[in-house]
């Protein structure tokens, strides 16, 4: 210390000392409260956005609202809201305002799809902005357009597809039993897919395992479109199950023993009674290894997987099983039943068979897709045999929680479209849009987060040019975290 305080601070007795330290913390305080001129700038909010309509997603409109936005996410949405100066303002004359859409049961396309040669400098974007090639785009980039036709494929049907390619596979197929892997891993980001589910609204994505596993991998939930750092929302979610021929005939298909040759693909299952065989097994070793003891025989899955297994079993890591027909749907539960897991039904086409099983349960339902004849693997399987355009319906009646989901569909018939095949079928608007927001959001544990449009909660929206999910209306802007992803004004 210099000057008097440093000539005469030895000489002062200790308690006169404490009081002078005190007073001079106080002092430094006061000061660093008294500056709000820096609070208040760095809560103002950077965007509004103006509509004729918001519909929040709980059931809640408001007409001629405004939404403030700061930082990537909501601060206030409201009719009577006044705006700060010097504030960016998008205004959607007749325009409708909805949560960003949330598929809790995609199927993502590995590989892209659209090669870079339909993707040259010449074409422009939304907005008049100019597209670039494939090469030359940052991966994130969900604005640049699909060409159609080129001498590689004249007709262009790569482009126009409907959904992605049946019978890709990703999931490991060295074992039946594979949780400790994870989707998270094979995923391409730079895939022209996420660029289909933004263009459609669709936000956020469970991105699903495919069904060649008896136990497959774990999924990942991630953002549709934005930096590539900020895209992964969880990196290692549910583990998928699943109840049905898919795991004997997806992929490479699982072989019986031939004379004195076996292979890789000679293994269970080859049918039902062996598919249960396995999963039974998987989770009786997870239970052994806890135990100390030694998981032994044939269809013996490894240490990794019993691990992640027991995890489940306690109830730490979520667990999904897809099954289609009544008697999958009676074997899903009744397994679940012998371990006592909690678990969430995926695709469930006969559930209107068997809802009252379903209810006792209490098992949540990702219901879906709608279609009016089945495609892909559905189409050879004979589990799609018998779908009903009215279950979505029937399961909301009965008080299951049940969300929507376009799985490997696209475009015509992607996640907006499912909401709009479920309203044709007597499901009113409300209850149609909580299928595809509030309802998966509390599906993925990420309620707080999005699927409403609510203050605090992340800035995803989807901007409509007439109403959401009428077959005349299309998305005109989509936001993420704030940030515009798609622009066609």
């Amino acid at each position: 210390m210099n000057g008097f305080l440093g000539t005469h601070y030895g000489k002062i007795r200790k308690p006169w000392r404490q009081m002078i330290l005190f007073a001079l913390a106080w002092l430094i305080v006061s000061l660093l409260l008294t500056v709000p001129s820096w609070s208040e700038e760095t809560s103002r909010p950077t965007l509004a956005i103006k509509a004729a309509r918001v519909h929040i997603g709980n059931g809640r409109t408001i007409d001629r609202p405004v939404i403030l936005i700061q930082d990537g996410r909501i601060q206030a949405v409201g009719s009577d809201l006044s705006l700060p100066d010097h504030i960016q303002i998008i205004e959607i004359d007749g325009g409708s305002v909805t949560p960003g859409l949330i598929d809790a049961n995609a199927r993502l396309e590995s590989a892209d799809m659209i090669p870079a040669s339909r993707k040259g400098p010449g074409q422009q974007g939304p907005g008049g902005r100019a597209a670039i090639s494939r090469d030359e785009r940052p991966c994130h980039d969900s604005q640049v357009p699909l060409h159609v036709g080129d001498e590689e494929d004249p007709t262009g049907l790569a482009d126009l597809a409907a959904g992605v390619r049946a019978g890709v596979v990703v999931s490991e197929q060295g074992s039946e039993v594979v949780p400790h892997t994870r989707v998270l891993d094979s995923v391409n980001f730079c895939s022209s897919d996420f660029q289909r589910l933004v263009q459609g609204g669709v936000t956020t994505i469970y991105a699903s395992p495919d069904a060649s596993a008896v136990i497959g991998p774990r999924g990942a939930i991630l953002k549709t479109a934005g930096p590539m750092d900020q895209r992964v929302l969880v990196a290692e979610a549910a583990v998928k199950a699943t109840i049905g021929t898919e795991p004997n005939r997806l992929g490479s298909y699982n072989q019986s023993p031939y004379r004195n040759s076996v292979s890789l693909y000679t293994r269970r299952p080859n049918s039902r009674m062996g598919l249960t065989w396995v999963f039974r097994k998987a989770f009786h070793d997870a239970i052994r290894r806890k135990d100390g003891l030694v998981a032994y025989g044939a269809d013996t899955s490894s240490p990794e997987a019993s691990r992640v297994l027991y995890e489940v079993l306690e109830g730490k890591i979520p667990l999904r099983i897809q099954a289609r027909i009544q008697q999958d749907i009676h074997t899903a539960i009744r397994l679940c039943d012998e371990f006592k897991l909690r678990f969430t039904l995926e695709e469930a086409t006969e559930a209107y068979r068997c809802i009252e099983s379903i209810q006792a349960s209490a098992a949540p339902v990702i219901f879906g897709p709608i279609f009016e004849r089945p495609n892909g693997i559905r189409a050879f399987n004979n589990e799609s045999n018998r779908s009903r355009y009215s279950t979505f319906r029937a399961l909301l009646e009965a008080g299951v929680p049940t969300s929507l989901s376009a799985q490997d569909l696209r475009e015509e018939d992607g996640l907006a479209r499912q909401a709009m095949h479920a309203m044709r079928f007597g499901v009113d608007f409300e209850d149609a849009l909580k299928a595809v927001t509030q309802t998966p959001a509390r599906m993925l544990g990420l309620d707080g987060q999005i699927g409403t449009i609510e203050s605090g909660k992340q800035a995803d929206l989807v901007v409509w040019r007439g109403q959401p999910f009428a077959a005349t209306s299309m998305v005109v802007m989509v936001f993420i975290d704030g940030n515009i992803v798609v622009d066609r004004r």
